[in-house]
């Protein structure tokens, strides 16, 4: 009998210390998924295995869910995502793909550890933060070296619709087709920065458009229009008009 009390109490132990193991922060997640999903779905998502293409389907749909509900607009939002942040995720798209992971795991009664699948985020994710840094330097440079008047041309990309892109961090790197991409000659007619955020622009008003009918972000704009120019993080190359450097 004090055999079994022991061999209890030591269960009773491990199942505790598996417990406290687990971010009070994924608790909360895991809760959420419990009251959001519905017990036949929890059934296919707790035997989805590792090859099998279900759970990026799944991802699509409950991702969305839980960047704009549990990680945006939940009492638990800002403690979700401070610590997601103390690890280094900062995407919101990361956080949904990691609580979906050890939510696998617990429901498979597996040890929560997520810090794998974080290290590899953060690998691949160096580019980009590098990028962004040497941006905010550029963009920064680039909203000093202008002011209201001045007059600039503004080169963009275009896809297959017709339509300017945005190409953003890490991959900056194009060249100017003048047969296809936009060209355009515009005055600024405003600037703004909005510190501590990834945020300056020029309103530029269009003086001349190289290609009449192509769009910006599937937007039609004509001469005489005004567009937004975003100075950091941007692939599209500006210069002062009369000026062959490109910033």
């Amino acid at each position: 009998m004090r055999k079994l009390i022991l061999i209890l109490t030591i269960f009773s132990l491990l199942s505790c210390n598996r417990k406290e193991e687990i971010p009070k922060e994924l608790e909360y997640s895991f809760e959420y998924l419990n009251e959001v999903w519905s017990p036949e779905d929890i059934e296919v998502f707790k035997n989805i295995k590792k090859n099998d293409t279900t759970p990026n389907n799944l991802h699509f749909g409950i991702g969305l869910h839980l960047r704009n509900n549990l990680l945006r607009h939940h009492s638990k939002s800002d403690t979700i995502v401070a610590y997601f942040n103390s690890l280094g995720i900062t995407h919101y798209d990361y956080m949904s793909g990691l609580i979906l992971y050890s939510y696998h795991q617990h429901l498979n009664n597996e040890n929560i550890d997520i810090q794998d699948k974080v290290n590899e985020i953060i690998i691949s994710e160096k580019p980009y933060v590098e990028c962004v840094k040497e941006q905010k330097i550029i963009g920064l440079e680039k909203y000093n070296k202008f002011e209201v008047n001045d007059t600039i041309n503004v080169k963009m990309p275009v896809s297959k619709n017709n339509s300017v892109v945005y190409y953003g961090c890490p991959n900056l790197d194009w060249e100017f087709r003048k047969s296809f991409d936009l060209s355009i000659d515009g005055v600024i007619t405003d600037k703004f920065y909005e510190k501590d955020s990834l945020g300056a622009y020029f309103k530029v008003k269009i003086l001349t458009k190289n290609h009449p009918k192509t769009e910006i972000f599937m937007n039609e704009v004509n001469v005489g229009d005004k567009f937004e120019v975003s100075l950091i993080d941007s692939a599209w190359k500006i210069k002062t008009t009369g000026n062959n450097v490109y910033n």
